[in-house]
């Protein structure tokens, strides 16, 4: 009975293993998908001002962010599509875009039920191995984000949008070694996106297109 108990104890402490985080670029996947989630959705809160047929210039000398091209480029998608034209120099333009950021990064939490690993020294030393009988990792992504339009002539506001936030999340657990059992809004992107053959688009964009004598038409 003792040899059984042992046995048992052995076949516990060996399913409770953990594989160490990798990655071939200097951010992992999943942490630089759950920043542009967690864009995505604050960009999607902030109402943007009537820009179809109007010269727009987008200043983003406010925004501080290691994914400040995904921001400025998810903006300028989205002033695109609801008309605008886009001008690479300020006096060119009649509408002046200042993005601003409030924080954009991610936060680990790493959590569980067990034992630490042990030390225990002479005269019997004996390093006891950690052991994990409920674990809980959770990865969030938060964007803070505001936008603010203005008459590039006078400086005369058109828009503030204040302050808008989201968080994105990627959680795993597992019991007893089983596992990890995966959810969370990144999951439910990459799920919808390997469901589906092309992309999926964050706006319908007009479609234009051109006559004999080259001019755009709506």
């Amino acid at each position: 009975m003792r040899s059984l108990s042992l046995l048992s104890l052995f076949l516990l402490l060996a399913v409770g293993c953990t594989s160490a985080r990798r990655t071939d670029t200097a951010r992992t996947g999943i942490e630089q998908l759950l920043v542009s989630n967690a864009v995505d959705q604050t960009l999607d809160k902030i109402p943007f001002p009537n820009v179809e047929g109007r010269k727009v210039f987008i200043d983003p000398q406010y925004l501080e962010s290691v994914d400040k091209g995904y921001i400025i480029a998810s903006v300028r998608q989205r002033l695109l599509a609801s008309g605008a034209e886009l001008k690479d120099k300020k006096e060119d333009s009649e509408i002046t875009l200042e993005i601003s950021s409030g924080g954009v990064g991610t936060d680990n939490v790493d959590s569980y039920v067990g034992m630490p690993a042990l030390a225990i020294p002479a005269p019997m030393p004996l390093n006891l191995p950690e052991i994990r009988l409920y674990q809980r990792k959770s990865h969030f992504g938060t964007a803070k984000l505001g936008v603010v339009a203005y008459s590039t002539a006078d400086g005369k506001m058109i828009m503030d949008s204040g302050r808008a936030l989201a968080r994105s999340d990627d959680s795993s657990w597992s019991v007893f070694g089983i596992g990890p059992i995966q959810r969370g809004t990144v999951r439910d992107e990459v799920r919808i996106a390997e469901s589906r053959s092309t992309s999926i688009p964050t706006r319908t964009a007009k479609v234009y297109e051109s006559d004999d004598s080259d001019t755009l038409k709506r």
